[in-house]
């Protein structure tokens, strides 16, 4: 089971970590403030979703998804990818690669 809960406290420390207000999120993502605050409050499984947020935070989805059963959801969220499929996973695949080049030997 995925731990939304996780994934949500991410989100919000992410974004308040820029000391963003959930209304200067919704303009830089397309979301509304108020679907910010249900994302931080119930989290997201959708990667599309998780891939602007990331994107407008400035950090990796696997800093937000990375979680003892993340193969799980991943596998559970490429499956529910649209026209940005490739996109998102190149982004993903780039995101793991330097998430594991960090970790030390």
């Amino acid at each position: 089971m995925i731990n939304t809960g996780l994934i949500a406290g991410r989100l919000k420390r992410a974004r308040l970590s820029l000391k963003m207000s959930p209304e200067e999120a919704g303009e830089r993502t397309g979301f509304s403030a108020r679907t910010i605050r249900r994302f931080e409050r119930e989290g997201l499984t959708d990667l599309a979703k998780l891939d602007i947020l990331c994107e407008c935070y400035g950090i990796d989805l696997m800093d937000i998804v990375n979680t003892h059963d993340e193969s799980h959801y991943l596998t559970n969220a490429i499956k529910s990818l649209g026209k940005d499929a490739c996109r998102i996973i190149v982004s993903l695949c780039k995101a793991m690669e330097k998430h594991h080049s960090d970790k030390p030997d």
